[in-house]
């Protein structure tokens, strides 16, 4: 199997979801679409390889923490997170 780059790979599937679709081509706000689909994979895929660990995946994304936690949020990424990891695991509240 040949390895693609991902360029080539966005492009086959850009040619192929604009040859399904002729009247696709005159939607509006297609680049918007497509440019949050492919953000929102790269921030869950990453996190993914990263553990859930949120600053490790700002490195390897070249992101600022609160940028990521941003997006998260824009993509609804941080609630399945959230569940899974607590901000403070190790901090007990205060009793009244």
């Amino acid at each position: 199997m040949q390895n693609e780059g991902l360029g080539a790979v966005v492009e086959k599937y850009l040619r192929r979801f604009y040859a399904d679709a002729a009247e696709t081509a005159e939607q509006a706000n297609v680049y918007d679409s497509v440019i949050e689909e492919v953000e929102r994979r790269l921030i869950a895929v990453t996190l993914d390889v990263a553990n859930g660990n949120r600053l490790k995946t700002a490195k390897i994304l070249g992101l600022n923490r609160n940028t990521l936690l941003k997006k998260m949020r824009k993509f609804d990424l941080d609630d399945k997170l959230a569940a899974a990891q607590p901000l403070y695991p190790n901090k007990r509240r205060k009793r009244k």
